[in-house]
């Protein structure tokens, strides 16, 4: 997808996730967008600029608690 800069590993052992991070919100965005329209992922996945990698992901709204820089 573009703007796709490889993976974050967030977590550690049995809580670790795998995020693909992408270098502007705008492309996570569209990356979130399009996996929601092919049902890939839920219909609550959310942006968040990640405190560990300072890229931009998307996937459950806990995680974005959890790690978002906000």
């Amino acid at each position: 997808m573009k703007g796709e800069k490889g993976v974050c590993s967030i977590g550690l052992g049995a809580t670790q996730v795998k995020r693909t991070k992408f270098n502007t919100k705008k492309n996570a965005q569209e990356a979130c967008d399009f996996h929601k329209a092919y049902s890939l992922v839920n219909e609550d996945a959310v942006i968040y600029h990640c405190k560990i990698c300072g890229m931009w992901h998307f996937g459950k709204p806990e995680w974005a608690e959890l790690y978002s820089k906000i």
